[in-house]
Order: structure tokens, then C-alpha cells, then sequence
């Protein structure tokens, strides 16, 4: 198949499927110029990727967070607590392309138990741990000890 062939078959965007792009985008680009700790990993998928791609760009997103939850020393990286705090705002918003980013690349990605940073799910905010919930219901039933990592 040629290449032309397969962008003749490409589906062209609904309003809809364009509303939500530019959503998920939006959500990127603010979280990048609230959440200080981002730029160079923004910069870095624009180079790669000759633009962002959110759910991609989201994967780092996760990865960050996590390492600033178990080192909290890093001084360059993203404070996990404004990631938090930020997508819990977003969450709230109830945007359709942002929280299907925010579900489907940042609380899908969380660790499970045993794996390195969980427990970060702990400190998620009420928005965020009802997504959370629809996405592991047996959370609820064995919730993380206070042993796993201090509160905040």
C-alpha cells in the first residue's frame, strides 16, 4: 500500500473528535506553564514528535510524578503535589478530551501495588480517587497502609 493510500482512508475529524484534541492539548500546554518541571520534557516531544501528542506526552507525566513522589529531593523534576493538585482542578472541570487524558494516561498509569510509588494514589484528591475507584474498584477494599508513605 502506498502512502498516499492510507491518508485517502484516514477518517477526516468530527467537531467532537477536534474539540477533544484541542482539550487534551490545552491540558498539556497548562499543566506545562503551571507545573513548573515540564518544559524540557514539552520541548523534547516537540523535537521528537514535531508536536505533543497529550497521551504520550502524559506517560512522562506519570513517570515524573512518581519519581518526584519517592525521591521529593529532586530539584529540577515536577513537585508531585502540584501535578496532583493541578489535575484534580482539571478533573473538577469535567472537560471531555482532559479527562479522558487525565483517566485514561495519568490514573491508568499509576503504579498497582508493588510496584515502586504506590501509594501516591493515597493523596489523590476526591474527583481524581472517584475516577480511580471506576478504574481499580478492589482499591477500596485494600487500601494502601499509612506505612506505605507519610501524608503530606
Amino acid at each position: 500500500m502506498a502512502a498516499d493510500d492510507s491518508e485517502e482512508r484516514e477518517e477526516p475529524q468530527t467537531d467532537a473528535t477536534a474539540e477533544k484534541a484541542a482539550a487534551g492539548m490545552r491540558l498539556v500546554e497548562d499543566l506545562v506553564a503551571q507545573v513548573p518541571g515540564f518544559e524540557d520534557t514539552y520541548e523534547s516531544h516537540v523535537f521528537n514528535e514535531h508536536g505533543v501528542l497529550p497521551h504520550l506526552f502524559f506517560w512522562d507525566v506519570v513517570q515524573d510524578t512518581v519519581h518526584s513522589y519517592l525521591t521529593e529531593d529532586t530539584p529540577d523534576g515536577p513537585d508531585w503535589r502540584g501535578v496532583l493538585a493541578f489535575l484534580e482542578e482539571e478533573t473538577h472541570r469535567r472537560v471531555p478530551g482532559a479527562i479522558e487524558v487525565i483517566v485514561t494516561s495519568f490514573l491508568y498509569d499509576l503504579p498497582c501495588r508493588g510496584e515502586p510509588g504506590y501509594g501516591i494514589e493515597a493523596h489523590l484528591g476526591p474527583a481524581m480517587k472517584e475516577r480511580y475507584l471506576q478504574l481499580r474498584p478492589w482499591y477500596r477494599e485494600k487500601a494502601p497502609h499509612a506505612t506505605e508513605k507519610p501524608e503530606a
